[in-house]
């Protein structure tokens, strides 16, 4: 028995049956930002000017404080005469004449040795770090190789040495405060044309501000 084809069957045989998906529109991917890169190993770091100024305006007066001291060449041997003119005054705070009379005075000479390097260190030190600060962009433009790697080495190291020489410079900045007898760090009329910060005080308090604006910035993920 012989039979017909039928095209139309064959054709839907021959052909698959296609299901159309809908055409799904993708969200576009957001724009790859490039990696940052840590600028504490590429030197290029942009210094904070500001703390670098405090850093240079206060390491200068300590340097002068204590280069004037080591070019006179007798503060240590002169230190004991000034204090007992210093405590004989009565201007000064009771605690702070006990610790002068039980423990400074009768080491005037070692105390004199320590405060003329101190004031010098600390102040070379504050300089110092200040000056490589604004040095840094330059530096990680222009030195490669071993002159890069030693003034990353020079950077890292003022870096964690500079707090504690501003912590030193504090602490000289408050004994100065009490040596001049606590003067009042606020509006007194009647010394209207003589009256300003003292400068122990000062220098104390910029100390201060170093000192945490160097930890702020050391802080990880900075």
């Amino acid at each position: 028995m012989i039979t017909q084809p039928h095209p139309q069957l064959e054709d839907r045989l021959a052909t698959p049956a296609v299901q159309h998906r809908p055409h799904v529109h993708l969200p576009s991917l957001p724009h790859l930002r490039p990696v940052r890169q840590d600028s504490r190993t590429t030197g290029t770091r942009t210094p904070n000017s500001g703390l670098a100024g405090l850093q240079l305006l206060v390491g200068y007066e300590w340097l002068l404080a204590g280069g004037d001291k080591l070019l006179l060449g007798t503060f240590p041997a002169q230190l004991s005469g000034l204090l007992n003119t210093l405590v004989s005054s009565g201007h000064l705070a009771g605690f702070f004449v006990a610790i002068l009379r039980g423990l400074v005075a009768p080491n005037a000479v070692l105390f004199g040795y320590l405060i003329e390097s101190g004031e010098t260190l600390a102040g070379l030190g504050l300089m110092a770090a200040g000056l490589v600060a604004l040095l840094r962009p330059l530096a990680g433009r222009y030195l490669r190789g071993r002159s890069a790697k030693l003034f990353g080495y020079g950077d890292r190291l003022l870096e964690r040495q500079a707090p504690l020489a501003a912590a030193g410079a504090g602490l000289l900045g408050v004994s100065y405060f009490f040596l001049d007898g606590l003067p009042t760090p606020w509006f007194v009329p009647s010394i209207a044309f003589g009256g300003s910060i003292d400068t122990g005080l000062f220098l104390a308090v910029a100390s201060v501000i170093l000192v945490v604006s160097q930890f702020v910035q050391q802080r990880p993920g900075r």
